[in-house]
């Protein structure tokens, strides 16, 4: 997805306003554009809307104008109200929760692995660096690495690595990290980050060569939660563009009854 300059100082400013400096993560920005996008399209559809409107008025039958036939509302006037779906959790992202489990290390330069049980919640993982910009690998229960960035760019922003899983299948996992040697040009843009793959050439053999390197930085594992439920509080749900109401529920489990349009 394009990201303007537009789009990219809102983010920021968003970020910044919000108190929180957990920094900024790629998919945070591949995220938060997408809402923006969202909602410009939804204040662009209201001016559209009024615009009808206002058309419409200019065309309605001047004053002597035949009546208009009795039937002409019977169909609209005849058509069910409609019945919106009905949902026990807020719909929407998942919201950072409270820490599982922290793991902080002063030197880099080699992997370090921990195991956490994180019980059957939807989790976060996250690592952030002190210092300037540096690439990081990041291990999930094995597997291939994901490529990532942390430490701060030149113009305040600090970047973090990050990984979810909002499935909450797996009651433990395995977390691993390892921060290279070697510093990035900080004044880089994100659309340069993006092309990671040519940071992370020969990666192998970089940590096995790496010596230990002093640096403050850290892995987190945050609990995923959804925001507070509120009965009747009505929502646009972001998957398929439909209105839904809250009606919360102890169990947490969805109602039975799914309205449907006529």
């Amino acid at each position: 997805m394009t990201i303007t300059e537009s789009d990219l100082r809102e983010i920021l400013s968003q970020e910044s306003d919000d108190g929180l400096h957990r920094g900024v993560t790629v998919a945070d920005v591949d995220r938060r554009v997408r809402r923006i996008k969202r909602r410009r399209l939804g204040a662009l559809g209201g001016t559209v809307a009024a615009g009808l409107a206002a058309a419409l008025a200019f065309t309605l039958p001047a004053g002597g104008a035949a009546p208009a036939p009795d039937d002409l509302w019977t169909g609209v006037m005849a058509q069910p109200s409609p019945v919106m779906p009905t949902v026990s959790r807020p719909v929407g992202d998942l919201m950072i929760g409270p820490d599982i489990a922290k793991q902080e290390y002063k030197k880099a330069g080699t992997r370090e692995e921990f195991r956490v049980v994180t019980g059957r919640v939807p989790v976060s993982v996250q690592v952030m660096c002190s210092g300037p910009l540096r690439r990081l690998l990041v291990w999930i229960d094995g597997g291939a690495p994901q490529q990532q960035f942390c430490g701060r760019r030149s113009d305040g922003t600090v970047l973090a690595a990050s990984w979810e899983d909002k499935t909450g299948k797996n009651a433990e996992h395995i977390v691993s990290a390892a921060v290279l040697p070697g510093e990035l040009d900080p004044g880089m843009t994100f659309k340069e980050l993006a092309r990671s793959d040519k940071f992370f050439e020969g990666w192998e053999r970089q940590l096995a060569e790496a010596k230990e390197f002093p640096l403050q930085w850290s892995v987190t594992v945050r609990e995923l939660v959804y925001p507070v439920c509120r009965d009747n509080v009505h929502q646009v749900d972001p998957a398929t563009g439909r209105v839904v109401v809250l009606r919360c529920t102890e169990d947490g489990k969805d109602h039975e009854s799914r309205g449907t349009t006529g």
